[in-house]
């Protein structure tokens, strides 16, 4: 619209015949159902495609956060180039807001109305959907000794009439595959809807397999699963794949990994779609196993995390409020290659000076061995100790620039071990306590962990199963 109508002060039943008549009588909050997540900014929608600017109408109620006239676009760009939302749309949109509220809720599940609490639907369409997603195997009642203390809302809604059941998401209703890579090794776990890892195996990588070789191997990984399991296809919902390097998620490929031979704007999950006949979500491995210990290693879903994670390498990944950070382009963060020192040593991507660069050079004995960035450093030697200082010097200087682009609250080292990961977190923030500049009003908190293989197949096997409740 042009910016010479004024919009300031239209009212609310103004702003749904925006969007078509339909939306006349919506209740506000699902009006202002918006989804942020979606959004690199929170301006319009005008440039985005037709099935973005649909998921945005359903989800997480903050539209009115928003200054008046981005609301106004919001809704009159749906009305220009959408068209009027079917019945049908919305239906399945409420259904799975109404299932991801009762995934989440765990073994302990929901009751129905605690989701009319939550979500504002009328108390006849939250008991439609909950039948229909009984009735398709999704979700089942909880026994009375496992249900929850139910919050202070719906203990006084009890007390009007009958105890409401609780339910949760079946375990078997959909199965998940989850797959990690890098130059050494692929990992394959499979996991039931409520998360439960059913299966693992990894293998060795030859570093002399081309990206190529590596399909061929998920895919072998994959049918043996499914195989030795006994499971339907089509009561799985997919394969999550945590890549290596830098991946474009938008586009689903991996960018560039220069480690692997011929992994360099590689269709990986084009590929592996079309050999296994699933549906694959692609992320990279860094950024899934960020994101997986901010949702299970105790490190605060609700917090900013910047993560590093060192094994034959060094890579990086931002996440804020559960969400990983991805360029305008859609491509994760490759930290291990920006550059600290422009005279540095030269690096496998050809550049000079990146920060894996000069990570590797102070363990190369080791690496030659197989092994992972200071695996075998005995900590109490004073030789270990001085290779730790000067890691944990580089590590620093990468600290300072992420923290003057993201001022995350915390920073997560992950290692082979944690007294190693630890070892090195206490020194970066021994470090950086000395040189605080005039934009460090804070210290973050530095945290060391070791690598946890579970956890990286499970974030990856969430890619999909937010990939479906969203």
């Amino acid at each position: 619209m042009s910016g010479a109508i004024d919009r300031q002060n239209w009212p609310i039943a103004r702003l749904a015949d925006c969007a078509t008549g339909r939306l006349r009588d919506w209740p506000i909050a699902r009006l202002c159902d918006c989804a942020t997540g979606l959004l690199p900014d929170k301006t319009n929608l005008l440039g985005y495609k037709k099935e973005t600017k649909t998921s945005c109408l359903f989800l997480s109620p903050v539209i009115f956060g928003f200054p008046y006239d981005a609301r106004c676009d919001i809704l009159t760009s749906m009305a220009l180039d959408i068209g009027p939302l079917r019945a049908s749309d919305i239906r399945q949109q409420n259904e799975k807001i109404v299932l991801r509220l009762i995934h989440d809720a765990g073994v302990r599940g929901i009751s129905q109305s605690e989701v009319v609490i939550t979500t504002g639907l009328k108390a006849p369409t939250i008991f439609r959907i909950f039948s229909f997603l009984e009735e398709s195997g999704y979700i089942e009642p909880v026994e009375s000794a496992q249900k929850p203390k139910q919050n202070e809302a719906v203990c006084r809604q009890e007390k009007r009439g009958r105890r409401p059941v609780v339910y949760r998401a079946k375990a078997d209703a959909r199965y998940v595959l989850g797959i990690e890579f890098h130059v050494e090794r692929i990992s394959l776990g499979v996991f039931d809807f409520l998360g439960n890892q059913l299966y693992a195996r990894d293998v060795p990588l030859n570093k002399t397999e081309d990206a190529s070789a590596v399909v061929h191997i998920i895919v072998d990984l994959a049918s043996e699963a499914v195989s030795q399991l006994k499971l339907d296809k089509t009561r799985i919902l997919g394969i999550g794949v945590g890549a290596p390097g830098q991946v474009n998620v938008g586009s689903r490929i991996v960018a560039s990994y220069p480690r692997i031979p011929g992994m360099r704007n590689f269709p990986i999950a084009t590929i592996l779609e079309k050999e296994l006949g699933l549906p694959v979500v692609l992320h990279n491995n860094c950024s899934v196993l960020a994101k997986s210990q901010c949702r299970y290693g105790e490190i605060g879903d609700e917090e900013s995390l910047f993560m590093f994670l060192l094994r034959t390498g060094v890579n990086g990944a931002f996440v804020d409020k559960g969400k990983v950070f991805l360029s305008p382009q859609g491509t994760t963060i490759e930290m291990g290659h920006i550059s600290i020192d422009y005279d540095g040593p030269s690096c496998v991507c050809g550049a000079r000076g990146c920060l894996e660069a000069f990570m590797t050079a102070l363990d190369t004995q080791n690496l030659s061995k197989g092994h992972w960035l200071f695996e075998e450093l005995n900590l109490e030697d004073y030789a270990s100790a001085s290779i730790l200082d000067s890691a944990a010097s580089y590590l620093s200087s990468a600290v300072q620039t992420v923290s003057r682009l993201f001022r995350p609250a915390s920073y997560l080292v992950v290692a082979r071990s944690e007294p190693l990961a630890s070892a090195l977190a206490s020194r970066m923030s021994t470090h950086l306590s000395k040189e605080l500049s005039t934009f460090d009003d804070m210290m973050p908190r530095f945290i060391g962990r070791a690598y946890d293989a579970s956890l990286s197949l499970r974030g990856a096997a969430d890619l999909v199963v937010d990939s479906f409740l969203s």
